[in-house]
């Protein structure tokens, strides 16, 4: 047999350098046979002013105004039961104290006085049922009306600009609070589209309403 002759170390480098070279090769030329991802847009964002929304909205503006209806009517139920409280006080005072005929005065007037509170009470609630309720079904109205602008103007995020409510100085705790509460430091006027929403909304109500 003959002798193994050692490897010599130029060639055997040479050909490691080759092998690598054939490799880089054949990577290099996936890469270009694989489809390239087209590159992200980036997100479109507008903003809105909720505040002036909820004023500028004929839909809120229309249930005000009914709820405002019914606490007149609510208000003139707790003025009567009141005026009838104040008639027994008086009526009250000319029985002779003591007597059967003031001791049943004094029965009706404390049925009048629990009548008075009741209906004071209920009003109040009522009145404060209705406002949360408006504000709530105002507040989804505007949510759906958004993602309909937002859809048809091509944005991806309609969001509130809280940066736009002035804070309440009360202490430096609650201004603290206030801001650590906010989101938006700064949004550009050029983003905000919240008379597109407003119009959208007012021309959709008169639309429902038949105008």
């Amino acid at each position: 047999m003959s002798p193994t002759h050692p490897r010599n170390p130029r060639v055997a480098f040479r050909l490691d350098l080759l092998a690598v070279a054939i490799l880089g090769a054949v990577l290099i030329g996936a890469s270009w046979m694989r489809p390239q991802s087209a590159p992200s847009e980036p997100s479109r964002i507008a903003t809105i002013d909720l505040e002036k929304t909820y004023n500028s909205i004929e839909r809120y503006s229309s249930t005000l105004a009914s709820i405002k209806s019914m606490g007149e009517e609510l208000e003139a139920k707790v003025k009567s039961a009141e005026s009838t409280v104040k008639e027994l006080e008086a009526e009250l005072e000319s029985y002779q104290t003591g007597s059967d005929a003031q001791a049943a005065a004094i029965q009706k007037l404390q049925a009048a006085v629990g009548e008075f509170r009741a209906v004071e009470q209920f009003a109040r609630a009522k009145i404060e049922v209705e406002r949360a309720r408006a504000l709530r079904e105002t507040y989804i109205a505007i949510k759906d009306a958004a993602r309909r602008l937002a859809e048809r103007e091509g944005y991806d995020y309609i969001m509130l600009d809280d940066s736009l409510p002035e804070m309440d100085p009360a202490s430096a705790q609650r201004t603290m609070q206030q801001i650590s509460a906010r989101r938006f430091i700064f949004a550009s006027p050029k983003s905000e589209v919240t008379e597109q929403l407003i119009a959208l909304m007012n021309e959709e109500w008169k639309a429902a309403k038949g105008g």
